[in-house]
């Protein structure tokens, strides 16, 4: 089932467009990697996507629903949970506080389940969120996107400001959940091997404009390309 359709959205800012035409689909339980280098617009495409910035062309579809124009806390009431670069979490309240914040009326997923997921969060629950260590913050901000029980997560640069290692424990909890709760997820990341490796599909954006689209597999295979497209200009498609 896909939740998430773009189609030739154009978007920028201030009526200034930095990307140009993308065409990308994020199906139930997914995850789909958005790489390219800074600058390329992936920022710009997530906050579009969550209705952030307005679209210059183009149309958006979020669970087979027109969602290009709508506001955020419209898109966000059906669904979509968008984990920003600044975590997204409240720094002079509790971790138990920060998730009754973000626990969704009537949703399913519950403090304890998150806890399953960030057993190392369970001990800190009354900790404040500001005193807690980077990993344990991305843990939190994972964990309350989680609780609020989405169904499509957009995700930011998850691995900012970590050491590489605690980035690669946290993939395999994010694809769990994913597939657990047929969650998708586009996941923007500089960590490019480490993010192919928890993918299904990839889609690569360099200057504005999408120069790759298909499997994370066949784009590991591709070193070349992706240099190329970290450091230059080479359009591929599969």
């Amino acid at each position: 089932m896909t939740l998430l359709q773009v189609n030739s959205l154009t978007t920028g800012h201030n009526g200034v467009a930095v990307v140009h035409d993308v065409n990308l689909m994020v199906e139930r339980g997914e995850v789909v990697a958005l790489l390219g280098p800074n600058g390329a617009g992936k920022t710009t495409l997530l906050h579009t996507i969550a209705g952030l910035l307005p679209a210059i062309n183009g149309a958006v579809f979020f669970n087979d629903r027109p969602v290009t124009g709508l506001s955020t806390h419209q898109i966000v009431r059906q669904g979509l949970s968008l984990l920003p670069e600044n975590r997204g979490i409240f720094y002079q309240l509790t971790v138990a506080e920060n998730l009754r914040l973000y626990k969704r009326q009537g949703g399913a997923v519950k403090v304890e389940e998150v806890f399953e997921y960030f057993p190392a969060l369970k001990p800190l629950v009354e900790r404040k969120a500001g005193l807690l260590s980077g990993g344990e913050q991305q843990m939190l901000s994972l964990g309350c996107r989680f609780i609020a029980d989405p169904k499509l997560m957009l995700i930011d640069e998850m691995s900012l400001g970590l050491a590489p290692i605690i980035f690669q424990r946290m993939l395999p909890v994010l694809t769990q959940f994913a597939a657990d709760r047929g969650v998708g997820v586009l996941l923007v990341e500089q960590h490019v091997h480490l993010a192919l490796k928890s993918s299904s599909r990839a889609y690569v954006l360099n200057r504005g404009e999408l120069t790759f689209s298909g499997t994370a597999n066949a784009l590991q295979n591709q070193r070349q390309f992706l240099e190329s497209n970290y450091m230059g200009s080479t359009k591929q498609r599969e």
